[in-house]
């Protein structure tokens, strides 16, 4: 058994410590908000994000709260198919599942309930120290001037609180942290059936990209399901798009995509529409000493593949996995960043290549974009590893699956 801590309660975190405790670990989860909640809009959660839920015991509340996906479609302006990518190409019983954040959130906590693990929320937990063998947490108030206070003594830090962690860029550990130039601004309106069960996108050149996403309930009212609204936007064009008002976004997105105009009259106040920043992590590995980093601290990426909360769910998998196979914390470390090497790698890559196709001020990207991927989607081969890619399944660019066990 050993001592961890876990800073962080979202998606990584939570799940860490769900397979940590069940194993018979000693956890104690550090959560900076006082009352910790989920924010954001909704997340596809892939085949490979679902068999860990599955492992932990959570995929039917999970299922009952989301939407099936069965296709990402996307079309120019002028009608063109840019993307036509169907699950079944890769599995005929794959799917992806649309879901509030909040309802992932919900369901987690709500687990965390039934195990052994202490949650000590409102804990900004400031710095790690590794000594004698042990990891040594200070927790700091976030009111200047606040002094440092011990927060406890552990066997291994699992750290896992977010892209924007100073935790992370504390330690000795190679990394590069890049904010895209590009965002999106998000918003939740009732599902009126538009979409037929695809993600749904429109694009005019990688400058204007509109995306539609059944997203199925919020976790406490499941009175009418929900779409989850996307709009491409550079974060220095913000401002531009605040001061032209909404009448005016409206009459943008209209022109790119006629047949939303009814999804539309639910947005009647710009505040309905919340702008969300993204960065990209890299780092040349996970660990160090009695330290890891998971979930979007460890390897953040651009919404592009819609992977992100599938890789924090693999990641906590793994590392219970590492942890049942070494006894002692620091090869159970260095096997956890060995295993997911060839996953990671592959889709930071991924996001990294097909994001200026996307969204981007190229006319040349946009162009090979739209002459080729649509009749790249019918090549047999192609959209097989196209599937298999939106499936997060994939570990390199030729060869390779991920080998998911309970």
């Amino acid at each position: 058994m050993q001592r961890i801590a876990i800073i962080g309660g979202g998606t990584a975190g939570a799940a860490s410590a769900l397979f940590l405790a069940r194993a018979g670990h000693q956890v104690t989860l550090f959560e900076r908000v006082a009352q910790p909640t989920a924010v954001g809009a909704g997340i596809l959660l892939q085949p490979t994000g679902m068999h860990v839920l599955d492992a932990l015991g959570l995929l039917e509340p999970i299922l009952a709260h989301g939407a099936r996906n069965d296709r990402l479609f996307g079309t120019t302006a002028g009608g063109r198919t840019v993307l036509d990518v169907r699950y079944r190409h890769h599995d005929a019983q794959s799917f992806g599942l649309g879901l509030h954040r909040g309802a992932l959130f919900s369901v987690l906590w709500e687990a965390l309930k039934t195990v052994a693990v202490k949650v000590c929320s409102g804990v900004n937990i400031s710095r790690i120290e590794q000594r004698g063998g042990q990891a040594l947490l200070f927790s700091r108030d976030p009111a200047p001037g606040s002094s440092e206070a011990e927060a406890g003594e552990f066997d291994c830090a699992v750290i896992a609180d977010g892209t924007r962690s100073d935790l992370r860029a504390a330690l000795a550990i190679p990394q590069k942290v890049t904010p895209y130039p590009w965002g999106a601004l998000w918003a939740l309106v009732p599902d009126d059936g538009l979409t037929q069960g695809s993600l749904r996108q429109w694009f005019r050149h990688a400058q204007q990209m509109l995306g539609l996403m059944p997203t199925g309930f919020a976790y406490q009212e499941m009175t009418q399901p929900i779409l989850s609204l996307f709009w491409s936007l550079r974060a220095d064009r913000l401002p531009h798009w605040q001061e032209q008002g909404l009448a005016a976004w409206k009459q943008t997105v209209l022109a790119l995509a006629p047949p939303i105009a009814p999804v539309l009259e639910h947005i009647q106040r710009p505040e309905q529409l919340t702008f969300a920043r993204y960065a990209d992590v890299q780092m040349r590995h996970w660990h160090h000493g009695r330290i890891v980093c998971i979930g979007d601290c460890a390897h953040a990426t651009s919404p592009q593949l819609g992977q992100g909360a599938n890789l924090a769910l693999v990641d906590a998998m793994t590392l219970a996995q590492c942890f049942a196979e070494n006894s002692a914390v620091e090869p159970a470390l260095a096997l956890y960043s060995q295993r997911r090497r060839p996953h990671l790698r592959y889709y930071q890559g991924a996001s990294k290549l097909l994001t200026p196709f996307f969204q981007s001020d190229s006319r040349i990207a946009s162009t090979l974009r739209d002459i080729a991927l649509g009749p790249i989607c019918r090549l047999p081969v192609a959209r097989q590893q196209m599937a298999l890619t939106l499936s997060g399944s994939k570990t390199g660019w030729i060869y390779g699956r991920l080998r998911q066990s309970k």
